[in-house]
């Protein structure tokens, strides 16, 4: 067995071990300590694995009857780093947020939704990908109908069965491509040799599959619609999960999909679908009263912004490859810790008052300062105010569509039209939680502190989004390999 499988299998088997943790111990603390500790020994291995500081070779391995393979590029370091560190700072906070009661189950399904995520990135043909993309969704499935409550069951359900939907239709897809090629290698499908195999129609039809099947994990308008109901009805560190990497590596399964149909041409299908998905969701998250469903409808509109990067970068393969891809994941990185840290702080308010209701929260920045500067710093970076990383990634992003030509300045107007549109919600949310000159009866009621593990979770996402604005390189220095992996193959 491939050494590259270790950092998944970490995972699943930290998984069983934080559940007998949970069931012995009985402590919250200890098994929050054991799945940080299952979290930073993966991201250890991912380390060696590398080489350290470098990329090692792709390290493929065959089964007995089915070619399956995981590959260690820049694109899967990319995707354990960003999901290993947001999962252990979800992790961190949970031990302060999340009550005893089944917190084994709670930890083991954060950990296979993590495994699953980290499997996205490695998995080098697509039988492992789509196996890792259905273990990521069903730990996600069982996490947002985590609460014995009927909200997050009904959000659950209606996650499961339009996820399942989406799963066949992409299912469909990877079995049309292997009837014609008996090829399953994500590195022998992108050769023109097995394209020749596919007709341009069929092509066509696999690639709708492939964009409405895992559009869906990805929210993709108009296929976003279990989000806002999921994301808000999930218990606050997984709605950080959910919105901060889940729903992107729907995405990054779908490029990696994409990219076996060689010179398939999508044209401004991509682009198109970054519009509307960007406009959508700021208009929905407009008229939001409830935090958390205001902050899942904004996470609708920044995988329009994502989208636009990537769908800039299928359009103009030969001109935009690079900085399309580039901008994108720099957006995945930045938005996983802007939105997490965003969610993480209404996870923290729920915790003090007890609702969600923006009305509610007036003055809760004045009894707790520390959480009503960092929900305007998160606030601001996903508006692009600069100098936040929200602002950075968003710039590479106009960077590349200004390359699209003639349509590339109609979306580079749109994300700044989009930019300037979030601020007429995130200014009056960030009003009432910071800046209201008076507290609500809720808020004089609610304690004045929180746990530890909770206000530092909030914390190191805050200086990150400083530290990724003031100085982009940090985040280039991880995103620029990816992005060249992924224009590589598209090309």
């Amino acid at each position: 067995m491939t050494d590259l499988v270790y950092p998944v299998a970490i995972l699943l088997a930290g998984s069983l071990v934080v559940y007998i943790v949970a069931r012995v111990s009985g402590s919250k603390t200890l098994t929050g300590a054991v799945a940080l500790i299952a979290l930073m020994l993966s991201g250890y291995v991912m380390y060696l694995l590398s080489g350290g500081e470098g990329i090692g070779p792709p390290v493929p391995f065959k089964g007995r009857e089915v070619f399956v393979s995981f590959e260690l590029n820049g694109l899967a370091i990319f995707m354990a780093v960003v999901s290993l560190g947001l999962a252990a700072v979800v992790a961190l906070f949970s031990i302060g947020y999340m009550h005893e009661k089944n917190i084994g189950k709670y930890y083991a399904l954060l950990l296979m939704m993590t495994a699953g995520m980290v499997g996205i990135g490695l998995a080098a043909d697509l039988f492992n990908l789509f196996v890792m993309f259905e273990l990521m969704s069903l730990a996600s499935f069982a996490l947002v109908a985590f609460e014995d409550d009927w909200e997050p069951v009904e959000a659950g359900i209606k996650y499961l069965l339009l996820s399942a939907m989406g799963s066949m239709v992409a299912l469909l897809g990877i079995i049309l491509v292997f009837t014609h090629t008996g090829k399953l290698s994500l590195a022998e499908l992108q050769g023109t040799q097995y394209a020749l195999l596919l007709k341009p129609e069929l092509m066509l039809g696999v690639a709708a599959l492939f964009i409405a099947g895992f559009g869906v994990k990805a929210a993709i308008v108009p296929m976003h619609t279990w989000l806002p109901d999921a994301h808000s009805a999930a218990p606050s560190g997984i709605s950080a999960m959910l919105s901060g990497m889940v729903i992107s590596a729907g995405l990054i399964t779908m490029i990696k999909a994409l990219s076996v149909l060689h010179g398939i041409d999508l044209r401004l299908v991509l682009p198109a679908l970054a519009i509307i998905t960007m406009l959508t969701g700021n208009l929905m998250a407009w008229v939001q009263t409830d935090l958390k469903r205001m902050l899942a409808y904004s996470s609708i509109a920044h995988m329009g912004y994502i989208l636009a990067g990537v769908g800039v970068a299928f359009s103009a393969p030969g001109v935009a490859a690079l900085d399309g891809m580039r901008g994108g994941l720099y957006h995945i990185l930045n938005h996983a810790i802007m939105k997490g840290g965003a969610f993480l702080c209404a996870g923290a308010i729920l915790t003090l008052i007890g609702t969600r209701d923006l009305k509610e929260m007036a003055g809760i920045g004045r009894k707790l300062p520390l959480v009503g500067i960092c929900f305007g710093i998160f606030a601001l970076a996903l508006a692009g105010a600069p100098p936040l990383n929200g602002f950075i990634s968003k710039l590479f992003i106009c960077k590349a569509a200004i390359m699209l030509d003639p349509w590339g300045f109609i979306l580079v107007v749109m994300v700044i039209f989009n930019s300037l549109l979030s601020l007429f919600y995130y200014l009056p949310a960030l009003n009432k939680i910071a800046l209201a000159p008076e507290m609500s009866e809720k808020v004089k009621q609610a304690p004045d502190h929180l746990p530890a593990c909770m206000v530092l979770a909030i914390f190191i996402l805050a200086l990150l989004t400083i530290a990724l604005g003031v100085q982009p390189q940090l985040g280039l220095d991880l995103v620029q390999p990816a992005a060249a992996f992924l224009a590589g193959i598209i090309q």
